[in-house]
């Protein structure tokens, strides 16, 4: 395995354990609530899935259509310079979304949200991954379309439960992940 697949691999498993771990920590310690009920919520394990699978795959759609617009082109450019060495495997890119899909929503909507409400969790898990940066117009577009998307696993995970958004997350992120590696592997033929 090349160095920057390996280091993937690293941050995602680190996005897990310390994302997710500290999640689990904060709702079991802090909270003291029933880490069962957080996780499953009201809604069942397969309906949850359903409906997370759902909004990750059309909610990356709809981003990726923003994205992949002729204004977008130098955003997209970027980004695909980044993630295209770092996982051009279809093995990295899923343990990548699968981490991130877990480990950041038992953290964000999890345990922060418990505290912060849906609003200000998301504000503030999309500044924390530099998309509203007003100095650049097109990432702060990016920043507010993903803004209203995390508005929405933060309602899946009040009204279902976090397997809900655990699962749109890590569809969302595969979708565009795959989208973003076949955009620069097309660049640098």
């Amino acid at each position: 395995m090349q160095c920057a697949p390996r280091f993937a691999v690293l941050l995602s498993l680190a996005t897990l354990a310390v994302m997710g771990g500290g999640g689990l920590c904060l709702m079991k310690f802090l909270q003291d609530r029933p880490l069962g009920v957080a996780v499953l919520g009201k809604g069942d394990f397969i309906e949850q899935a359903v409906i997370g699978l759902f909004s990750g795959v059309i909610m990356a759609m709809l981003a990726w259509a923003v994205v992949a617009s002729r204004w977008m082109e130098p955003l997209l450019d970027r980004y695909a310079d980044i993630i295209g060495p770092l996982m051009p495997g279809k093995p990295v890119q899923i343990l990548g979304s699968v981490c991130a899909g877990i480990g950041e929503e038992l953290l964000f909507r999890g345990a922060l949200q418990h505290w912060l409400g849906i609003p200000l969790t998301a504000m503030l898990f999309v500044a924390l991954h530099g998309y509203l940066d007003p100095r650049d117009r097109r990432l702060l577009t990016y920043g507010l379309l993903i803004t209203g998307i995390m508005l929405l696993f933060g309602w899946h995970a009040r009204e279902h439960g976090l397997v809900a958004p655990m699962i749109a997350h890590a569809a969302f992120d595969l979708v565009l992940i795959d989208r973003l590696v076949r955009h620069w592997r097309r660049r640098t033929r």
